[in-house]
């Protein structure tokens, strides 16, 4: 029996690490292996991102809201418009502070439930 040989510019011809016409179950296996890792790589990225995005959320939440409460301290606000606004304002800090507070208690459950504390699925 005879094995086959791949085409010129076959779909399977990048799997043939040793470029020698054939592919073997070795180097679909390699191949796969290779796969896997770059796909695992990829969810690790978009993992990082996806984390680093939600501290910029919580930082800037958290920062609006401490300007917010600076700026209507200062004395060139009148009281009788500070007193017009402080249910809004009150609306806004418990949101964004709940936002933080979210984000913190997220991380920590997740941490805490992997066990290892890196974020990282065991």
């Amino acid at each position: 029996m005879t094995q086959k040989k791949l085409q010129k510019g076959s779909a399977w011809e990048q799997y043939d690490l040793d470029k020698d016409g054939t592919v073997s179950d070795g180097e679909l296996a390699m191949a796969q292996k290779m796969e896997s890792l770059e796909h695992s790589r990829a969810m690790h990225e978009n993992l990082d991102r996806m984390m680093d995005q939600q501290r910029w959320i919580c930082w800037v939440s958290s920062i609006s809201s401490i300007g917010l409460i600076l700026i209507t301290l200062l004395p060139i606000i009148p009281d009788s418009r500070i007193e017009m606004v402080t249910a809004l304002l009150s609306t806004y800090v418990i949101a964004n502070l709940g936002i933080v507070s979210v984000f913190m208690g997220a991380t920590a459950y997740s941490k805490g439930k992997n066990g290892n504390g890196n974020g990282e699925v065991k």
